[in-house]
């Protein structure tokens, strides 16, 4: 199934959205949407988008147990990440369906052919 860069920006669109709601916007970061950008061109592939997120993060991580105690650095990368996983994993999810209707969420919406 092809994946067009309309698609893709409706997905994106949709994640952000959910992640606004959920209160940890993510498209005020402007590393993390050069990221998703790329993906929406069609530049790089979903796991290309992963890899470059996994790098982001652990450069930030580096950086912020430079400057902060252990102990407090451990506690606020771990509460970063689980937020931002769920976000990458909504995305992968989503990523090879050519459209999700907001049907039943326990299921992940209906599949529109």
């Amino acid at each position: 199934m092809v994946t067009t860069e309309q698609t893709r920006r409706s997905i994106a669109e949709r994640v952000i959205a959910r992640a606004r709601a959920r209160g940890t916007p993510i498209d005020g970061d402007p590393e993390y949407m050069t990221i998703v950008d790329a993906w929406i061109a069609g530049e790089i592939s979903i796991q290309e988008m992963r890899q470059r997120y996994i790098a982001l993060l652990q450069r930030r991580s580096q950086a912020f147990r430079a400057r902060t105690p252990y102990h407090l650095a451990m506690t606020a990368i771990e509460e970063e990440q689980a937020g931002e996983r769920s976000t990458m994993t909504e995305m992968i999810d989503h990523s090879d369906q050519e459209e999700i209707s907001e049907g039943d969420p326990a299921k992940g919406g209906a599949i529109k052919a």
